[in-house]
C-alpha cells in the first residue's frame, strides 16, 4: 500500500485531523480496523493502534505506527475531528484525553477523495457487479411454486461467497407480489405463486468493495399495472442517466425522475431518492436527491453511484430498475449491462 491517498488528503486539510472512521482508514491504510486512529497534517502522518493490530500495522501501513496511548504525546494546540463519525460521548472523551487541544469539528474530511474511484477501485467494483449480476441470475433461474424469498436470499448469498465474494453488501430483499410495494423489504418467508412480480436487489462485496443491482422478473402473467410501471420506471431511468456527465449538478438526475413521473401521474409512488455513491460502503456520499444536501454536488470524472428510480403502490407491489454507472470525461459507463 502506497502512502499516496494520505498524501492527496495531506493536501486537500486546513488543520492536523484525526481520522477515524473504519471505511476511511481502510481506503487510506489498506488495513482493516475495528479501531484506528489516522493523524493526517501537512507534513506528517502517523496511525495509532491498540496491541492487536500493532504487529500487522507495523508491516504494512503505509505512514508511521504507534500504539494507541502514545497519541497522549501530540503538541498540535488545535486539530480536527470528523463530527460526522464521533459521536457527543466521542467529542468529550477527546477534550479529555487531551485538555490542551482545540477541538475543531470537520465533517467528512476524507469523502471528497472516496468519491473519485481511481481504476484499481473501478476495477473492484466491477467485479463485485459482475458477481452480482451473475447472481441475479441464479436466483431467477430457480423460481418456482413455493420456493420462498428467504431461500433464495441463502441460495444468493451461497453462489456469491463461492464465486469469490467476501460477503454482501447488505441483507438481500428478494419480495415476492405485493411484498415489492416495500423499498427496504427484507426476505421473508412468503412463497412464490404464479402471477407474481419478484423484486430481486442484491449486492456481493468482492474485494472490499460493494456491488448493487435491482431486477425485476415476472413468474407468470403479471398485473398490468406492475407493467404499466416497469415502463415508466425503465424510461425515467434512461433519461435521468443520459444526462450524467461531467459538469451536471447531481440533484438534476433526481429531478428528472420527479419530472418524467409527475407527467405519468404517479409521482406520489416515487417515495426514495435516485440513488447514491457506493465503493468501500454500500451507501456513500453523494446522495441523488432533488432536494437533498448533495443536490448542488457537481458530477466529476470516476464518481460512482446507482441509478434507481421505482414506483410503488401498496397492495399491488412495486417495481425498482438500479444500476451502478461511473462519470466518464464525456458521459458515463455502466458496470454490467445485464
Amino acid at each position: 500500500m502506497d502512502d499516496s491517498r494520505i498524501r492527496k488528503l495531506s493536501q486537500q486539510i486546513e488543520l492536523p485531523c484525526f481520522i477515524e472512521q473504519t471505511a476511511d482508514l481502510l481506503y487510506l491504510t489498506g488495513l482493516d480496523l475495528s479501531k484506528g486512529r489516522l493523524f493526517v497534517s501537512k507534513t506528517d502522518a502517523v496511525l495509532y493502534v491498540d496491541g492487536r493490530y500493532y504487529g500487522k500495522a507495523k508491516k504494512e501501513a503505509p505512514c508511521h505506527v504507534l500504539l494507541w496511548d502514545e497519541q497522549k504525546n501530540r503538541t498540535e494546540k488545535e486539530i480536527g475531528f470528523d463530527s460526522a463519525v464521533v459521536s457527543y460521548d466521542g467529542y468529550l472523551a477527546l477534550k479529555k484525553g487531551f485538555p490542551s487541544v482545540e477541538w475543531t469539528p470537520k465533517p467528512s474530511p476524507v469523502r471528497n477523495l472516496r468519491a473519485i474511484k481511481d481504476p484499481k477501485e473501478i476495477e473492484a467494483l466491477k467485479k463485485a457487479q459482475d458477481l452480482t449480476a451473475r447472481g441475479i441470475q441464479k436466483v431467477i433461474e430457480e423460481l418456482r411454486v413455493g420456493v420462498t424469498e428467504e431461500e433464495l436470499a441463502l441460495n444468493f448469498e451461497i453462489f456469491c461467497r463461492k464465486n469469490g465474494a467476501s460477503g454482501l453488501s447488505f441483507s438481500s430483499i428478494i419480495a415476492f407480489g405485493e411484498n415489492s410495494a416495500y423499498p427496504h423489504y427484507r426476505a421473508g418467508k412468503a412463497k412464490l405463486k404464479n402471477g407474481d412480480v419478484v423484486l430481486i436487489d442484491v449486492g456481493a462485496v468482492v474485494d472490499k468493495y460493494n456491488g448493487d443491482m435491482t431486477r425485476i422478473h415476472y413468474f407468470g402473467k403479471p398485473d398490468d399495472r406492475i407493467v404499466h410501471f416497469e415502463k415508466l420506471v425503465s424510461h425515467a431511468q434512461k433519461k435521468a442517466m443520459n444526462h450524467i456527465k461531467p459538469g451536471v449538478k447531481i440533484g438534476e438526475l433526481d429531478q428528472i425522475v420527479q419530472d418524467e413521473f409527475d407527467k405519468a401521474n404517479v409521482k406520489p409512488l416515487y417515495t426514495h431518492s435516485l440513488g447514491h455513491g457506493i465503493g468501500l460502503e454500500g451507501h456513500e456520499f453523494p446522495k441523488i436527491r432533488f432536494d437533498g444536501e448533495d443536490k448542488n454536488v457537481i458530477l466529476k470524472s470516476g464518481m460512482v453511484f446507482t441509478v434507481e428510480p421505482g414506483l410503488y403502490q401498496p397492495g399491488v407491489g412495486g417495481v425498482r430498475i438500479e444500476d451502478m454507472v461511473v462519470v466518464t470525461q464525456t458521459g458515463f459507463e455502466m458496470f454490467s449491462q445485464n
